[in-house]
């Protein structure tokens, strides 16, 4: 369709400049991202993004509404899977787009209504109701997630975790800075080769105990 992107290490905000020399219409960006929560510097690269005309997009799912505030950070759009954290029992698919009343208004329902993308009144409503939980279930889930990331960086068949809110994760300063909570996500390395790392999923899978 004529779009042509650029992929860069969303953690260099030099590759980011260098990138943003050139006409830019977006910029997404994934923070915390999946799956090895590396962290982007929303505010930094808005405002390289914005001097060189761009909007900036980003994906908050891992992060969550309650921990961090991409649009308060200066970007111009937020997308959700709300299928995660919002209905946060595997019963939904669904989305949410944020952004301003004239992006919303004039760019995001024409194309929504024509393409036909429409979630049905139930599933609506039962996101809904499933907002009301949402501080509680992310708050212990993000509380479980700190003792597991503890738990996991100290034992002797792990070799990295990563986890914005352990002292070990390389930006741990930067999720300190733009996020009010570390989420309840996290990614580890285990010892071995592939052999290894598969007896490791059929253990978990199987609900047993990995000696």
């Amino acid at each position: 369709m004529g779009v042509e992107t650029e992929l860069i290490d969303g953690t260099d905000l030099a590759a980011w400049k260098a990138a943003l020399k050139t006409p830019v219409k977006l910029v997404f960006l994934e923070s915390p991202s999946n799956p090895v929560l590396e962290l982007v510097d929303i505010a930094a690269v808005c405002d390289l993004a914005h001097d060189a005309g761009a909007l900036v997009l980003v994906d908050n799912v891992f992060a969550s509404p309650l921990y961090q505030r991409p649009l308060e950070l200066g970007a111009d759009i937020v997308i959700y899977s709300t299928t995660k954290h919002i209905d946060g029992q595997g019963r939904l698919l669904g989305g949410a787009v944020l952004g301003k009343a004239s992006f919303v208004e004039d760019v995001f329902l024409p194309f929504y209504r024509q393409t036909g993308a429409a979630i049905s009144a139930f599933n609506a409503w039962v996101m809904m109701k499933s907002l009301e939980t949402l501080p509680l279930r992310v708050a212990a889930q993000t509380e479980n997630a700190r003792h597991v990331a503890a738990f996991l960086h100290d034992h002797p068949k792990v070799k990295s975790i990563s986890y914005p809110g352990h002292e070990s994760h390389p930006q741990h300063d930067l999720a300190k800075r733009q996020m009010s909570g570390f989420g309840n996500m996290l990614a580890f390395e285990i010892n071995g080769d592939q052999a290894a790392a598969f007896r490791f999923f059929e253990c978990a899978c199987a609900d047993r105990h990995l000696e």
